[in-house]
C-alpha cells in the first residue's frame, strides 16, 4: 500500500507540472498569436499606406467681394487606394515646416467640402463627424480628432473647395477605418500662395474713348463752368522707372484738345497739362513714391468746385502726404467731351486698381460729388465700389450729371483681356438714371499682388 501511495503522489505531481506546462505554451501561444496579428496589421496598414495615389490638379480660384480678404480656391482631386474606399479630412493652417504641419490636428470648424460632378452640376458630398482617435499605420497615437469627414470611392475624381485667406496652406489627410480604430495613411498639403492664388491688378490698359458712346444721351458732358473730379488708386512697382499712371483727355466746343497726364519720373510725382499736344504745365506733385507703395490721387475742378486746379494724394491709411494747386486760368474753357482715357504704361512700373470721373451739375450736389472721392479713399485699395458709387449717383438727379467708373481688381485665375468702365447718368428731361458702358481698344495687361 505504501509504494501504491507513492506511486500516486508521483503521479499527481507529474500530471501537475504537466497542467502548468500546458498553461505556460497556452500563454505562450496567446501572447504570441496577439503580437504576430498586431505586426500583421501594422504591416498591412504601412503596406496600403505606400500604395495610397492622390493627384491635384491646378488652383483655380476667385476673391470675395467687396474686401477680398479671402478666397474661394478649388482643385480637382483624384484618389486611388488599394480598398474600396478611404476617408478624406480637408482643412485650412498656417504655414508651418513640413515636420509641425503633419502633427497639426483638423479644427472642429473646417471650412472646406468636397463636390461631385453630377450631369444637373456639382453636388455636394455628405459629410459625418468623425470624433476618435487617429492613428498613423505605426501605430503612432496622432491624437483625438473631432471635425467633418468624407467617404470617398477609390479611383475616383472629387472638386475640392475652400474659403482661405491669402496666407493660409490646405491639408488633406486619407484616412481607413481598421479593426476598430482610424489610421490616417497619407496626407499632403497644397498652398495656393504659392500656385498663382492673389487679385491681379492693371499694369497697362487699352485706350478708353469717348465717355459720350452713341447709346447715351447729353447731358453728360464735363464742363469747367460747374464742376469735374478724377480719382485713380495706384501702386509703385518700380521706382527707378519713369511712367504713366493716366493720361485723361477732354476735347472742347471750341476744338481744343486739353490733357491731364500724371506720371512717374526719377522717383516723384509729377503733371503734365498739355493743350493741342503741346505743354502749358508741367509740376510735381510729390517729391517720393516708395516701391510696393499704394497711392490715392484726387484732382479736382471746377467754378462751383474751387477757382483753380486742386490735387491732393494720400497713402494707404488714408494719410494726405501732400496738396498743390494749379491757376485753372491756364486752361480757360473747358466745355466738352471726355475723348481719351488710358491708364499705365508696358513699363509694368505701376499697377491701377480703380479709378472714377464724377461731373458735377448743381451746386445742391457739392456733398455728394465729394463723397464719390472720399468713398473710395475710405474703401481702399482693393474695394469693389461699384454698388456705393451707384447708390450715390441713384440720389442725386439734378445734382450729378455722370459717375465713370474703372474697376481693374480681378479676383478670378485669369484676368480678361480687357475691362469696360461703367458710365451712370442722367440723361436729359425726366428720363430714369441710365447705365452704359466704355470699352477699351486694346488689351490690358496686368500683376498679381
Amino acid at each position: 500500500m505504501k509504494g501504491l501511495s507513492t506511486a500516486i503522489v508521483a503521479m499527481i505531481f507529474v500530471m501537475v507540472t504537466v497542467i502548468a506546462m500546458l498553461g505556460v505554451f497556452s500563454l505562450y501561444l496567446f501572447y504570441f498569436s496577439n503580437e504576430s496579428n498586431s505586426i500583421f496589421s501594422q504591416s498591412n496598414l504601412i503596406g496600403i499606406s505606400r500604395l495610397i495615389q492622390l493627384q491635384i490638379s491646378s488652383l483655380t480660384f476667385y476673391g470675395i467681394s467687396p474686401n477680398y480678404n479671402y478666397f474661394n480656391v478649388s482643385y480637382l482631386i483624384w484618389v486611388n487606394s488599394p480598398t474600396k474606399t478611404v476617408t478624406l479630412i480637408i482643412f485650412n493652417e498656417t504655414p508651418a515646416p513640413p515636420s509641425l504641419l503633419s502633427y497639426t490636428l483638423p479644427p472642429s470648424n473646417a471650412k472646406s467640402g468636397l463636390f461631385k460632378s453630377q450631369p444637373q452640376g456639382y453636388v455636394s458630398l455628405k459629410n459625418f463627424t468623425l470624433n476618435s482617435n487617429v492613428y498613423s499605420p505605426t501605430g503612432e497615437l496622432l491624437g483625438l480628432v473631432n471635425t467633418k469627414a468624407y467617404n470617398i470611392s477609390s479611383n475616383s475624381s472629387y472638386i475640392l473647395s475652400s474659403i482661405i485667406n491669402p496666407y493660409n496652406i490646405i491639408d488633406i489627410w486619407i484616412l481607413y477605418y481598421y479593426q476598430g480604430k482610424w489610421y490616417r495613411l497619407a496626407w499632403t498639403y497644397v498652398a495656393p500662395a504659392n500656385q498663382g492664388l492673389g487679385l491681379y491688378t492693371l499694369t497697362n490698359s487699352g485706350i478708353y474713348g469717348s465717355s459720350n458712346p452713341n447709346d447715351a444721351i447729353p447731358p453728360h458732358y464735363v464742363t469747367s463752368q460747374k464742376g469735374i473730379m478724377f480719382g485713380v488708386w495706384f501702386k509703385m512697382l518700380n521706382t527707378q522707372a519713369n511712367s504713366l499712371i493716366s493720361n485723361l483727355s477732354i476735347s472742347t466746343v471750341n476744338n481744343n484738345n486739353v490733357s491731364f497726364i500724371i506720371y512717374t519720373k526719377n522717383g516723384g510725382l509729377y503733371i503734365n497739362i498739355t493743350k493741342n499736344h503741346v505743354t502749358i504745365y508741367t509740376t510735381i506733385i510729390l517729391q517720393k513714391l516708395n516701391q510696393g507703395m499704394r497711392y490715392f490721387l484726387n484732382m479736382s475742378f471746377g467754378a462751383q468746385v474751387n477757382q483753380e486746379i486742386s490735387i491732393d494724394v494720400y497713402s494707404a491709411n488714408q494719410r494726405l502726404l501732400n496738396s498743390i494747386t494749379i491757376p485753372q486760368t491756364q486752361l480757360s474753357s473747358l466745355n466738352g467731351y471726355l475723348s481719351r482715357v488710358k491708364f499705365g504704361s508696358p513699363l509694368l512700373t505701376t499697377a491701377v486698381s480703380q479709378a472714377f470721373i464724377v461731373s458735377l451739375q448743381s451746386t445742391s450736389g457739392i456733398t455728394r460729388f465729394y463723397n464719390v472721392s472720399q468713398t473710395v479713399l475710405e474703401n481702399g485699395y482693393y474695394y469693389n465700389n461699384t454698388n456705393n458709387l451707384k447708390q450715390i449717383i441713384a440720389n442725386s438727379n439734378n445734382q450729378l450729371y455722370s459717375i465713370i467708373y474703372w474697376n481693374f481688381v480681378w479676383a478670378y485665375s485669369n484676368p480678361p483681356p480687357n475691362v469696360p468702365a461703367i458710365m451712370w447718368y442722367w440723361p436729359s428731361g425726366n428720363a430714369p438714371l441710365a447705365t452704359t458702358y466704355i470699352y477699351p481698344v486694346g488689351q490690358n495687361t496686368y500683376s498679381i499682388s
